[in-house]
């Protein structure tokens, strides 16, 4: 067995700088989900809580490219006689590729590109191999940021791989165990999550596993009943869920959902395995009967399966996330809660483990191709035969002892808020958390060094960007204490503002964005602005980006331009939109005001300006975004309007139009 660091070489691109702007939390933590009335307690209990979105401390990684230019990342391997796993310690940990040497097979959707696209938390994104969201629903803060990473050596002189991450939104520690003995057929991940807070706080967690697509691509887990996606639409795309039972969903009648080339569009449905299955597993098979299976202890019950969908939508969504013709994958996913708009609960300085392994899964081809009831049993059986389930057991009893072993040299470092975070406990007489991992303090010149001096009586210095933000409201004492200083510079009220805005006193907050603005602060008239957008006060919040964007001139951030695009087409000012776009120095016309200005555009009769948008190439799409495909319509109608002699209304617009390829973006419907 050997673990050694490596190079990966890929056509692609990576994030560019992150954004400087806070991006608030939602207005409610806690969200309302629909369901249809089958849902029980257990599947009632956590539905909707705590998913309302949350970024902050993070900052947005927003600036990226479609480029195909050789792009380098650096690579941590593991590699025995079975199994070779090759892992991207810089983007989150992802297991990229895990490869069976007995089968000369890849296991898992490795994608030929590095394409990064607007789907995570924090906006980049990347589909393929296997990736460990943790923290908040959706793709968790850490896909496209780095993990520290080392070697540990255990006392019976296995060697394994550790990676882990202070995550600041809930104060939790994730840590990664990645062990590959000799002669082991799957590779092992002890998932270790340390609550580090005193109170117990929600827990998110799905393992997601990027799988190749075929028309005979078949998914399974242990039990028939799942939760199934209630019939979506663009205006709500999620509709929550109901109880049905497989193969078949009671919104696509007719259609073998175990099969997902076989569904015509986005889909998402969670199987619901009992809290007390010793072992919850799920299979993604081939019509030979080969593929992949991975099982896990508990708490780890409740498995997933999505799809992009056949429909034209879903089939330009996989290409745009790889390569014309390379992309057709989907994923199956393992959870703490039943499904992604639940959210699980960890004690107050508590900790989750457990263990999952991930293998290369054989079984009759007749057995795997029959009726879905008829083939669950042969399936379980094979896993079974596998990989029992009381070994599985017996190897998280091991592994959960060697999770607490220190490391050894870092190979790779994260993003030191974990040393901060140590440091503002050491100052504060608050406890200690994950003894055993290494959270190096800031270091000289780094980002976060201005918050390490301010936590030994320093004042935060002024900086043309604001620094990284500090919500976790056990700051909050410090963050008032610097603003109320006598002489208090600008970064210290704005950095006081933002955390009290995030942690609901807003109230308190306006005053400082208020006295900022009146000093030329155009970072406190954009977070106005971000405020009263939040409060869907779209005149009020177009005059404060407005007033921020002037303040800015042009000078420190596209954002500013963007966000006032955005709120005036939202309150309806078109022509000022328009204008603003044609103002701007070109380096700050970026894709994501273009897409903004096509909407007034539309609207204004800038026919050059709309066709010429339809012809360029967006990174920044978002997962459900139809801005796009709406002008494109929008502009069909009126151009039919004009030849006709009639005016235009909203309702000439005709969406059963054959929506060109390249600008659908659709998950539902045609």
């Amino acid at each position: 067995m050997r673990i050694y660091m490596d190079k990966l070489t890929l056509p692609g691109a990576l994030p560019g700088p992150e954004s400087p702007q806070p991006v608030f939390c939602a207005p409610r933590r806690d969200i309302a989900v629909p369901q249809n009335g089958t849902l029980r307690p257990a599947e009632l209990t956590g539905y909707g809580a705590a998913c309302g979105a949350r970024c902050l401390p993070y900052r947005m990684q927003d600036r990226y490219t479609r480029s195909d230019a050789p792009v380098t990342v650096e690579t941590a391997v593991l590699e025995n006689d079975h199994l070779k796993a090759v892992l991207l310690p810089g983007l989150g940990g992802r297991l990229w590729s895990l490869y069976s040497k007995a089968e000369g097979r890849e296991l898992l959707f490795r994608n030929p590109a590095l394409r990064i696209a607007n789907l995570g938390i924090r906006g980049a994104w990347f589909s393929g191999g296997i990736e460990w969201n943790l923290g908040h629903t959706g793709h968790h803060v850490f896909t496209c940021a780095p993990l520290y990473c080392c070697r540990v050596t255990a006392p019976d002189g296995e060697e394994f791989l550790r990676m882990y991450q202070y995550e600041a939104i809930e104060g939790q520690v994730l840590q990664l165990d990645f062990h590959l003995p000799d002669g082991a057929a799957q590779l092992a991940v002890q998932v270790r999550i340390e609550n580090t807070r005193p109170g117990e706080s929600p827990l998110y967690w799905w393992t997601n596993t990027a799988m190749p697509l075929t028309g005979g691509t078949r998914v399974f887990s242990g039990t028939a009943e799942v939760l199934y996606q209630l019939t979506p639409s663009p205006e709500n795309l999620q509709p929550g869920f109901g109880i049905c039972r497989m193969p078949f969903q009671p919104n696509l009648p007719g259609v073998d959902v175990s099969f997902p080339a076989r569904i015509p569009r986005s889909v998402e449905y969670f199987f619901q395995n009992g809290r007390t299955d010793p072992a919850p597993w799920e299979v993604c098979a081939e019509p030979d009967g080969r593929g992949l299976f991975e099982r896990s202890t508990q708490p780890l019950f409740a498995r997933k399966m999505f799809c992009w969908g056949i429909g034209q939508g879903g089939r330009h969504w996989c290409d745009y996330l790889a390569q014309p013709g390379r992309g057709d994958y989907i994923e199956i996913q393992a959870g703490l809660a039943p499904s992604q708009l639940h959210t699980a609960r960890i004690a107050g300085r508590g900790v989750v483990q457990f263990v999952q392994l991930f293998g290369a899964f054989t079984a009759p081809a007749a057995a795997v191709a029959g009726e879905w009831n008829e083939a669950l049993p042969v399936v379980e059986a094979a896993v079974e035969a596998l990989l029992p389930a009381a070994r599985v057991n017996a190897l998280a009893a091991l592994y959960a002892e060697k999770a607490l072993l220190p490391g050894g040299e870092l190979l790779c470092a994260g993003d030191e808020r974990g040393g901060l975070e140590r440091l503002r406990r050491q100052a504060a007489g608050q406890p200690d958390f994950a003894p055993h991992l290494a959270f190096p303090a800031p270091r000289a010149g780094s980002e976060l060094a201005p918050w390490a001096a301010a936590l030994a009586g320093k004042m935060l210095p002024e900086t043309e960007r604001p620094l990284p933000y500090m919500t976790d409201p056990a700051w909050l004492p410090l963050l008032e204490e610097l603003a109320a200083r006598p002489g208090a510079a600008g970064q210290a009220k704005f950095q006081c503002a933002v955390a009290l805005a995030e942690n609901g006193r807003e109230s308190e907050a306006l005053p400082f964005f208020e006295q900022l603005v009146r000093q030329g602060s155009p970072w406190a008239a954009h977070a106005l602005g971000l405020l009263l957008a939040r409060q869907e006060e779209w005149q009020l919040a177009a005059d404060a980006f407005v007033l921020a964007h002037r303040l800015e001139g042009d000078r420190l951030d596209p954002s500013f331009a963007e966000q006032a695009l955005n709120a005036l087409v939202r309150a309806g000012r078109l022509q000022e939109a328009w204008q603003l776009w044609q103002a701007l120095p070109p380096h700050h016309q970026t894709e994501t005001g273009r897409l903004t200005a096509a909407q007034a555009a539309v609207a204004l009769g800038q026919d050059a300006f709309v066709e010429d948008c339809f012809t360029r190439e967006y990174a920044c799409i978002r997962e459900g975004a139809l801005g796009l495909a709406n002008v494109w319509f929008e502009h069909q109608a009126r151009l039919a309007c004009r030849q006709k002699g009639v005016p235009f209304t909203p309702a000439a617009v005709d969406y059963s139009l054959p929506l060109p390829r390249e600008l659908d973006f659709r998950m539902f419907g045609a």
